[in-house]
């Protein structure tokens, strides 16, 4: 089906629109998981407290709230202070689910995520993916910023890479009808 040029602008501000929305959502989501304790689970352990360095291997687990990493192996580096903590998941691949206030359900992979508290962002690197709903990013490396809500996916281009992304029609069709119910 072919789209004349106003059509692709109502779909492309709408596309705008929906990914604002999903990434208030998620930051809000983010600013609560935040505050909540984190539980991590591995089969093996280890921690030195001269260094602030902490790495946990086999099947590790960890739980804040609504988001949960499935990791081969987590390191946690705290030498810079409290507050200034990164964690590196690394897995093939690491795997990120986080359930959002409204109920769906955000998913990311890749071969390592990594979390700064400082900067509040979380970094997903080799062969990423983030979904939501039926909407996919697929890149080398995609970063999300929850301070300003932005997301950023970057391509290979070393390998010729690409980024791409997927977006169904049929959810941009209800959405837009949520909202004209919604201005009605």
């Amino acid at each position: 089906m072919k789209y004349n040029p106003v059509c692709q602008l109502i779909i492309l501000g709408t596309l705008v629109f929906s990914f604002g929305l999903q990434a208030q959502a998620q930051s809000l989501a983010a600013d609560q998981d935040i505050n909540a304790p984190i539980s991590i689970s591995a089969k093996s352990t280890f921690v030195d407290g001269v260094s602030k360095m902490s790495v946990y291997e086999d099947d590790v687990v960890i739980v804040q709230a609504g988001l949960t990493i499935n990791a081969a192996r987590l390191s946690i580096n705290a030498s810079a202070g409290e507050g200034q903590e990164v964690f590196i998941a690394n897995g093939a691949p690491a795997k990120f689910t986080q359930l959002l206030d409204d109920g769906t359900i955000v998913t990311a992979s890749a071969r390592e995520i990594r979390y700064s508290v400082i900067t509040r962002t979380v970094s997903f690197e080799g062969d990423a993916q983030l979904s939501q709903n039926t909407s996919v990013v697929n890149s080398e490396s995609i970063e999300f910023d929850l301070i300003n809500k932005q997301l950023v996916a970057k391509a290979d281009n070393a390998k010729g890479g690409r980024v791409t992304t997927v977006f169904q029609p049929e959810v941009l069709k209800q959405q837009i009808q949520e909202q004209q119910d919604d201005n009605n």
